[in-house]
């Protein structure tokens, strides 16, 4: 019997709002302890790809599983992170406040 999958990704369409799929009929499948590189051209997909795991960037259709758990975005999941290469690109809210408070939201502790 095979262990659940860290990452399985089953025909994953990803498109940011507004424009045309950047992922089309993405599969992937990562084990647990297994590690992997994803190397590509400027808009090839990367940063959509991982904004998709980790919940931020919601799929138009497929299936995507987290350690054998549906992905929900937006649901907050310890075990799966996103650094952005440029430190500026960690703020993507309008104010230091939103910021801070999305994790916050995440989290569903109270604000204030």
């Amino acid at each position: 019997m095979n262990p659940v999958p860290a990452v399985e990704v089953n025909q994953l369409w990803t498109a940011y709002p507004g424009h045309p799929p950047v992922l089309q009929g993405l599969d992937l499948r990562v084990e647990v302890g297994q590690h992997l590189g994803v190397i590509g051209p400027n808009g090839a997909g990367k940063t959509t790809l991982f904004l998709t795991l980790c919940g931020l960037l919601p799929p138009c259709s497929g299936q995507v599983s987290l350690f054998g758990q549906p992905l929900r975005p937006g649901q907050f999941r310890p075990e799966v992170g996103l650094v952005f290469q440029d430190p500026n690109d960690q703020l993507f809210a309008p104010s230091v406040a939103e910021d801070v408070a999305f994790g916050l939201r995440n989290l569903a502790r109270p604000e204030g």
